[in-house]
C-alpha cells in the first residue's frame, strides 16, 4: 500500500493523479496530513481523483479518516510528536442499477441563480 503525504502547498491535480493511479493498481492508498490547510488540499485531491476514476473506469472510492501520531525529522525543535490525520482511500466499484431502475438526476449546482439574459435588441410593439 502506497503512503502519500500532503501539505498546504500540495498541487491538487498531482495528488489526485497519484491517488487515482494507486487506486487503479492496488485498490488502496493512504494520505497523511498535518494541519487544516494540508487536510483541505488532501480532501480536494480525493474529490478530483474520484472524478478521474469515475470518468475513466467507473470506479468510486471511500475515504476513512483517522488520527495518527506523527514522529520524526519533520517536527519543530522541542516537539516530540504531533497528531496528524490519515485518510485511508479504498476502491469501491459502482454497482449497476437493477433492471428497470432509473438513475437519480444529477444535483444542481448551488449558489446564486443567474438571471435570464435580456434580449439583445429591445422589442418595439407593432403599430396598427
Amino acid at each position: 500500500m502506497q503512503a502519500l503525504k500532503a501539505s498546504s502547498t500540495t498541487v491538487i491535480q498531482k495528488l489526485a493523479g497519484s491517488i487515482a493511479i494507486n487506486i487503479r493498481n492496488e485498490g488502496v492508498v493512504t494520505v497523511t496530513v498535518v494541519g487544516a490547510s494540508a487536510l483541505n488540499q488532501a480532501i480536494k485531491g480525493c474529490i478530483v481523483a474520484r472524478r478521474f476514476l469515475k470518468d475513466d473506469g467507473n470506479i468510486d472510492i471511500t475515504v476513512q479518516p483517522s488520527f495518527v501520531p506523527i514522529k520524526g525529522d519533520v517536527l519543530k525543535d522541542g516537539e516530540e510528536s504531533v497528531t496528524g490525520i490519515q485518510l485511508l482511500i479504498e476502491k469501491a466499484p459502482i454497482e449497476p442499477l437493477p433492471e428497470g431502475a432509473v438513475a437519480p438526476a444529477p444535483l444542481e449546482p448551488r449558489g446564486p441563480k443567474a438571471e435570464p439574459a435580456a434580449p439583445a435588441t429591445p422589442s418595439v410593439p407593432e403599430s396598427k
